[in-house]
């Protein structure tokens, strides 16, 4: 029998396959349709209550003069400078704190769930402080590091640590226990069963743990430079509070935001590269 080749396939008069990518460029459209358009509409609410003297604008200034007040600064080379300073500040912690956090909790995370009595011994004292705020433990991390950057780096550490080191725990427990089996009957060496059976059937769990400590990680340093700090994006929104410049207090939240969304958009592009059988 002939196969008939899937682009010859039609339904009425267009081709199924054309049909297809048609149908998948719409609900793309849609779907950018939604994440673009909705937070413009809070925006344009935004600034219509603030015209409209409906809120306070000397504690909810409009986007636009947000806006306004965001170019000036950025156009002075000396608020310039400081912005980049306060920028750079915050994301050498913030990465240091991340890869150090990440690293040791997805090899404790596997460890655990490979070896039974390690499992055993730390499973309890990880589960019985996972719900504690880190923050709350910030002051023993100073007594211990000092107020420099050790201490709100191992702050990031240890957040991300329970993130990523819980999931790759449960990513490696819940995978296919088939894998396994194969591998023992097949006598498959240690290192070969590491690299190609346990972590890439927990990819998928040790993934969502890197990108939810994303998030916990930015939380966590910008926190930690409220609370003590000389620099830093923190430092920067708690110190235009303190000063009632309300308009740059925006523009540090907005800087914040836009190095979370980037941070996002690249958990979002290393699930694909390390994960491409998933859907996404």
């Amino acid at each position: 029998m002939t196969a008939i080749p899937l682009g010859e396939i039609e339904i009425g008069s267009v081709p199924f396959v054309a049909q297809v990518m048609r149908a998948r460029r719409r609900e793309k459209l849609r779907r950018m349709g939604f994440s673009i358009g909705f937070p413009l509409l809070l925006l344009a609410m935004w600034q219509a209550a603030a015209s409209a003297g409906m809120i306070d604008v000397r504690f909810f200034p409009s986007p636009m003069r947000i806006l306004k007040t965001s170019i000036e600064t950025l156009q002075a080379p000396d608020e310039r400078a400081l912005i980049e300073a306060h920028l750079m500040a915050t994301l050498s912690r913030l990465v240091l704190g991340y890869l150090l956090g990440a690293v040791l909790g997805i090899i404790v995370g596997v460890t655990m769930a490979v070896y039974m009595p390690f499992r055993a011994s730390l499973a309890p004292i990880i589960y019985a402080t996972f719900p504690t705020p880190k923050l709350a433990i910030f002051p023993l991390l100073i007594v211990i590091f000092g107020l420099g950057d050790a201490s709100k780096a191992a702050l990031v550490t240890l957040g991300v640590f329970y993130m990523t080191c819980i999931n790759s725990l449960a990513g490696v427990q819940y995978a296919n226990p088939i894998y396994q089996d194969v591998a023992q009957a097949f006598r498959v060496p240690a290192s070969t069963r590491w690299f190609k059976i346990i972590i890439p059937s927990a990819l998928p769990s040790i993934v969502t743990g890197l990108k939810l400590g994303i998030g916990q990680a930015l939380i966590l340093v910008v926190s930690a430079e409220f609370v003590s700090s000389n620099d830093g994006l923190g430092y920067f929104i708690w110190n235009s509070w303190q000063t009632l410049d309300i308009s740059r207090m925006f523009m540090g939240l907005v800087i914040v935001s836009v190095v979370g969304g980037i941070a996002v958009v690249g958990g979002n592009a290393l699930e694909r590269y390390l994960i491409p059988w998933a859907k996404h």
